[in-house]
């Protein structure tokens, strides 16, 4: 009986202790799976030189071509410099004109680090190179600068004081307006006779609308539905147009006189005579006048 017991008891031990391995190899393997730690592979180990991380961590992504490849493994401080320890999954070759910066993810503080590894057509630089990372933008210090020369530019430039002067002027005016002064103001007053005025205009306008549409006075004649005026003007317009066509062709007096060119050439000639006759006149009007007072004081 008591061997039973013993044997339950360490049973239901084993049972409890292999649960436990499993449930621990799970943690292990999710760990893994989760933190996306290549545990087995091979690493590839990296330093580079920056004068200032700008808050780059230990832990903190490096990325290549905008993927994840490794991870800062470590920093330290070398006068002048600060020299950062890469750990990377996959090998890397940096030509001549590599690049490695530092990127911040937001501006609340996330960095990481990108390496750009140059161009192609160049030869990879020799093993143990000392690499040089760039300078790190800085974003809140150039929106610290822009502030700064903002508001340099508001106070020394002068324009807190075109505000102020403006928000003064509009002030005056605003003043003006509520006083009733100006065109403005008289439109925006309380005095009633501007409306009255108005009121009026308006009412006269539709008087005089009315008596059109009703067709009264001249131009009420002209605008109503009655179609008689249009109907004696059509007529009027057709017995001209008849009175053109008979002048052009000759018929009547008037057109004979207009048609006929021995008309034209007959008058001419009149003219003409007359104005010999005149010319003739004027010539022996002195000859005639000195006769007669000669003769006439005898």
């Amino acid at each position: 009986m008591r061997k039973d017991c013993i044997a339950r008891e360490m049973t239901r031990e084993i049972v409890v202790g292999a649960f436990m391995v499993m449930v621990l190899l799970g943690l292990g393997y999710f760990t893994i799976i989760l933190s996306r730690e290549t545990w087995f592979s091979k690493k590839h180990h990296l330093d580079v030189a920056f004068h200032n991380v700008m808050g780059l961590r230990e832990g903190n992504n490096v990325v290549v071509r905008g993927m994840p490849i490794g991870k800062v493994d470590g920093l330290t401080l070398e006068d002048p410099w600060v020299r950062v320890h890469l750990v990377l999954d996959n090998p890397v070759q940096i030509k001549k004109d590599y690049e490695i910066k530092i990127v911040a993810t937001s501006i609340l503080g996330g960095r990481y680090l990108e390496l750009s590894e140059g161009s192609e057509s160049l030869p990879p630089l020799p093993p143990k190179t000392r690499l040089i990372g760039s300078e790190p933008y800085d974003l809140m210090a150039d929106a610290a600068a822009v502030i700064n020369k903002a508001r340099a530019e508001l106070v020394e430039g002068g324009a807190i004081d075109n505000i102020k002067r403006a928000s003064e002027r509009i002030d005056v005016i605003v003043e003006r307006i509520a006083e009733g002064k100006g065109s403005l103001g008289k439109l925006l007053s309380e005095d009633s006779a501007l409306y009255d005025d108005l009121a009026a205009s308006v009412a006269s306008l539709r008087e005089l609308a009315e008596r059109l549409q009703r067709g009264e006075s001249t131009l009420g004649h002209l605008m109503a539905s009655d179609d008689q005026l249009y109907t004696d003007l059509a007529s009027a317009i057709t017995s001209l147009k008849e009175v053109a066509g008979k002048l052009e062709q000759g018929e009547g007096s008037l057109g004979k006189l207009l048609a006929d060119d021995g008309v034209y050439t007959e008058v001419e000639g009149i003219i003409k005579e007359a104005r010999a006759a005149l010319d003739d006149y004027r010539e022996t009007s002195p000859v005639v006048t000195f006769t007669s007072v000669f003769f006439g004081a005898f």
